[in-house]
């Protein structure tokens, strides 16, 4: 069986709303995951989380993937029009960045005064 064979069979045998509800489950270990590995290396030097850490993560994010690919499946979710939502989405936050960028220097030509 291929991966979206398997996706799509698991689906098809559990329907929509235990894996709904097995999606809010996987979602929330991810969030447990993420926010411990924070916590643990807020005070140190590089910030990245040690290798337990990131395999934990990397499990949870494996759950939440497939979770998701079967919820998008039995929603008949079209991924063409995901993936225009997602570029939109995207192509909107650069837009913000960019200009929260553009305030946060000054004009070109303009005098930069340090204090210090």
């Amino acid at each position: 069986m291929t991966t979206e064979q398997k996706i799509q069979y698991i689906a098809d045998h559990y329907g929509y709303e235990p894996q709904s509800r097995q999606l809010i489950e996987e979602m929330a270990e991810l969030t447990v995951a993420l926010n411990k590995a924070w916590r643990k290396t807020f005070d140190t030097v590089d910030k990245i989380p040690n290798m337990d850490d990131e395999e934990r993560i990397e499990e949870e994010i494996a759950d939440v993937e497939i979770m998701l690919s079967q919820i998008k499946y039995l929603l008949g979710v079209e991924e063409d029009e995901l993936s225009r939502i997602v570029e939109s989405k995207l192509d909107r936050q650069i837009e913000r960045i960019k200009k929260r960028v553009e305030r946060s220097q000054p004009p070109a030509g303009a005098r930069v005064y340090r204090t210090s």
